[in-house]
């Protein structure tokens, strides 16, 4: 096996922010065995690692990571009537179409994340009132402390809004998913398709530099967050994706934020929820609006705020 190894790597060109400092040992992976490889020369070394996907759903430290991360590349799908097993390292859109040219549907919905398999089973990721737990049939995983794989049915991965068991155990990693399709019309799945793409072209800054969502939205399943006294002072929010409770994008614009700007970086006129790198921001740039947005919506709202991003090297 030849892996992609550099040192020093900058991440910032590895992320969809375009924010990150270097790390000390950067390593593509192309395939399930690369990945398990160099997972295991770095436990061998002891050397602390991460996994980054397509980096549409991280903020990296301006000091970078210093250890080893390993970034999955592409990878294999592969197709067995209704059920679909994609390789950690493919992409969500790739996923999508791939599998309306087998005429399978019920993943349409996933084009509007712009991430890989892995991360978006990681984080259950999902948009337009659907998420991954709804199609996961299996995960493929490698325990990288015990040196083991394993096939963990999907109840065992403990999906949760914007939750997973992966979440709270990063020794586990995901190799592969198996996801349950329906057989279904091709064209009608590919029109579906166009109209989520139009509709996050309209309502998204697509195509910016951005990490997507910074914050979760809050639950009213929550009484730890939100009590009587929120939900008679928002009687009727918009809607608030695949959770039923109140938008963080629609609390921030509230809070007057929208267009605030810090540094180079700066949240978006179009969807509070979304940060924006205008031009030459900084992680700490970033931070700092993060920290100023949840100031604000709980001064404002007495509503906490939650990450949904991920951060690597703080």
């Amino acid at each position: 096996m030849a892996f992609v190894i550099r040192e020093h790597e900058p991440l910032a060109p590895h992320t969809v922010f375009k924010i990150g400092g270097p790390a000390d040992v950067y390593v593509e992976a192309a395939t399930t065995d690369e990945l398990i490889r160099a997972l295991q020369e770095a436990k061998s070394r002891d050397i602390p690692w991460c996994i980054l996907g397509a980096g549409s759903n991280v903020l990296v430290s301006d000091a970078g990571y210093r250890g080893v991360v390993i970034h999955p590349t592409g990878g294999s799908i592969r197709f067995d009537g209704d059920g679909v097993t994609a390789d950690a390292g493919v992409t969500m859109a790739r996923v999508v179409a791939e599998s309306l040219r087998h005429s399978l549907r019920g993943f349409e919905w996933a084009i509007g994340v712009p991430g890989t398999i892995g991360g978006s089973v990681r984080g259950n990721a999902g948009c337009f009132g659907s998420e991954m737990k709804d199609v996961v049939r299996a995960v493929h995983v490698y325990d990288a402390d015990r040196g083991v794989r394993e096939v963990w049915p999907a109840d065992r991965a403990s999906f949760g809004y914007r939750e997973s068991a992966f979440k709270h155990r990063p020794e586990i990693v995901v190799l592969s998913c198996e996801l349950a399709l329906v057989p279904g019309d091709r064209r009608e799945g590919e029109g579906l398709v166009r109209e989520y793409t139009a509709h996050r072209a309209k309502t998204q800054d697509i195509g910016s530099q951005s990490a997507g969502c910074i914050f979760k939205n809050i639950p009213w399943g929550r009484p730890d967050i939100v009590d009587a006294s929120v939900r008679r002072r928002f009687p009727n929010p918009p809607p608030s994706g695949t959770v039923d409770g109140i938008s963080a994008g629609f609390l921030v614009d509230q809070a007057g934020l929208k267009g605030y700007r810090i540094g180079g970086a700066s949240i978006s006129q179009r969807h509070g929820n979304f940060f924006l790198n205008s031009g030459g921001a900084t992680a700490e740039d970033v931070r700092s609006l993060i920290r100023i947005a949840k100031d604000a919506v709980r001064e404002k709202f007495g509503l906490t705020l939650e990450e949904e991003i991920q951060y690597v090297g703080f």
